[in-house]
């Protein structure tokens, strides 16, 4: 009985001096709950570059930085790498979306446009030529025959979705502007005056439509007409751009020779 006893002391006495208090509960380890993706940007141009964030709100309460599979609804618009670097490659609009632990971030629409920005210089094409009035009893639309080349430079500071600048249409030159379309076509307008041997232009640029895929060869078209004070009625050439590329050089020469459609339209008129 004594030897009992004597082993429930032990045994009690070995409890009470154990290692101390038990260990309280852990905290979870937080989730994600919430995925939002951050950029200032919503346009891109061709070729151009910017990377996107995304930030994870947890189930703490608190926000974190995670690695998310990145996507874009449209490769051919733009492409989105593993790190959220988005990279324009065509004209138009796509979403980039962003997931991580099966949550999934409200996609971000980017619209990539043409880089339009700087000088574009080459020849046109007259393509059609049409006059009525006063201007129809000349001999304008012989002497500037349809298939004439004649020299083209434009220079153009873009703005988001908007260009302006100036154009010279052989020896004929004045300010343009407009906006750039969601398909990435370029519309342009204008209207200038210019005076020869004493004889008052007014020129108006309408019917403007230019792209460009690489940003560097430019294809299109326009319409020019003129009018003249003291005539009824008005000139019209159809333009067509033949072969424009992005450059710092001076205007190129057209294969046809120097046309000077501006001292063709005066000579017409004094005839």
């Amino acid at each position: 009985m004594r030897a009992n006893v004597a082993a429930l002391v032990l045994v009690l006495g070995t409890v009470s001096c154990g290692g101390g208090e038990a260990p309280g509960p852990t905290s979870p380890t937080p989730t994600v709950t919430g995925l939002a993706i951050s950029s200032s940007m919503d346009l891109l141009k061709i070729n151009q570059s910017g990377t996107f964030a995304v930030t994870a709100t947890m189930s703490n309460g608190s926000t974190a930085t995670v690695t998310a599979t990145w996507r874009s609804e449209n490769a051919a618009v733009a492409t989105v790498d593993a790190n959220g670097r988005v990279t324009g490659i065509g004209s138009g609009e796509t979403a980039i979306s962003a997931e991580s632990n099966g949550v999934r971030a409200t996609p971000r629409t980017i619209r990539v446009l043409p880089d339009y920005h700087g000088r574009w210089t080459g020849d046109w094409r007259i393509a059609g030529c049409t006059a009525d009035g006063d201007w129809g009893r000349t001999d304008i639309c012989r002497e500037v025959p349809v298939g004439s080349l004649l020299p083209f430079a434009l220079a153009l500071t873009q703005d988001r979705d908007n260009a302006s600048g100036n154009v010279t249409l052989d020896d004929v030159a004045g300010p343009v502007q407009g906006p750039i379309r969601p398909g990435g076509q370029l519309s342009l307008a204008g209207a200038f005056s210019s005076t020869d041997q004493g004889i008052v232009l007014d020129a108006t640029i309408a019917d403007w439509e230019t792209t460009t895929t690489d940003n560097q060869r430019l294809t299109g078209r326009f319409v020019l007409v003129f009018r003249a004070a003291g005539l009824q009625g008005s000139v019209r050439f159809d333009g067509e751009l033949r072969v424009v590329a992005k450059t710092a050089a001076a205007p190129l020469t057209a294969t046809g020779g120097e046309l000077r459609l501006r001292r063709a339209l005066t000579a017409a008129i004094r005839r």
